[in-house]
């Protein structure tokens, strides 16, 4: 009797959390993510919002990256850095001795970014697109383009992201933050941290082959516009923003005690907010240079799936919001023109 038991607990151990991910409702969500390139009063700290990206979810790369594996390997070294890439991995870890070119290569990859994002990104295919978890969607399922068109007439506008995609609805405990980044790479003009990155020499014995491609090393991209985007179910859903929108400028600095000298510096103005919010309704996040629309629409369950979460059911019945919610209101209006 006790075995038959210990039996059963252990099976409802083993499938609870099986059964629980098969309640994650499934949402469909459309970004349109813009910068208002207006002057403001405003002043912004000097260091930029910390990022925590090592859980989120990255669906822009898959569809932007280049694969340049096998030039590398033409090359005859298939883990230099010397091309513009996001990093290389390899399976093989050894350091005991010196391995051939191109050793361990069925588990390498050498991808390539591009220096400017597109705006609108698509997915190559349905392999590239399923991240199990969060799936991007073709043009196809963008409802914005109206709203987007009236949006562009306004002066001052550039676009930067404009995405469509299908996610698990979770907790806030379970879920994971969207990656989202668009616009322009600084990298080879500016450090993360707004500095300028210092001008050297260049090395006239590599220009030979492709090295005239390619610069010495390559350092983090710096995106004209990083951040993450939560969004999660508790009873109703909610939205959290940890944008960084950077602007090329200038600034007067001292470095080590010596006087204060004017000199380029990239400006990283933050957005940092967290609202509740309805399915279908179209949502405006305002920002003195950015604005983003949004709009969460529900992807209808089975009747298995209904049946088994009522208590992840939105209610529509206004209810007292959250200490942490933003409370500005929501819009089904494109954002006013600015002056």
């Amino acid at each position: 009797m006790f075995a038959k038991f210990m039996l059963a607990t252990l099976a409802a151990l083993t499938l609870s959390p099986m059964v629980q991910a098969a309640q994650y409702p499934w949402y469909e969500v459309e970004i349109y993510i813009f910068e208002r390139q207006t002057q403001t009063n405003e002043h912004w700290p000097d260091s930029p919002l910390e990022l925590k990206t090592t859980n989120a979810l990255d669906l822009l790369t898959p569809q932007v990256a280049s694969d340049i594996t096998g030039v590398s390997m033409a090359m005859g070294d298939c883990g230099n850095n010397n091309w513009n890439t996001i990093g290389t991995s390899s399976g093989d870890n050894s350091a005991t001795s010196p391995q051939p070119p191109c050793h361990g290569l069925e588990s390498a990859k050498t991808l390539v970014m591009p220096k400017v994002m597109p705006v609108n990104v698509l997915p190559k295919d349905d392999q590239s697109a399923n991240l199990q978890t969060a799936i991007l969607e073709g043009a196809d399922k963008a409802r914005f383009g109206e709203m987007i068109a009236k949006l562009q007439r306004q002066a001052g506008v550039q676009p930067l992201l404009h995405i469509t995609w299908r996610q698990e609805m979770k907790p806030r405990r379970q879920a994971q933050p969207l990656h989202l980044f668009a616009g322009q790479d600084f990298a080879t003009r500016f450090q993360a941290n707004g500095l300028p990155i210092s001008e050297q020499p260049l090395n006239q014995s590599s220009f030979d082959g492709f090295n005239n491609l390619m610069s010495p090393e390559k350092s983090a991209a710096v995106w004209q516009f990083d951040g993450l985007l939560n969004i999660y179910l508790s009873h109703y859903l909610y939205v959290e923003t940890r944008f960084n929108l950077r602007q090329p400028g200038r600034k007067s600095i001292s470095i080590e005690g010596q006087p204060a000298t004017v000199m380029p510096y990239l400006y990283s103005l933050p957005m940092e907010q967290n609202r509740r919010i309805r399915s279908t309704e179209i949502h405006y996040f305002d920002h003195p240079a950015m604005g983003m629309i949004l709009q969460v629409r529900r992807i209808q369950q089975s009747d298995d799936a209904e049946s088994q979460e009522p208590e992840l059911q939105e209610t529509e019945a206004d209810q007292p919001q959250t200490p942490a919610a933003d409370t500005s209101p929501a819009t089904n209006s494109i954002p006013p023109q600015t002056r």
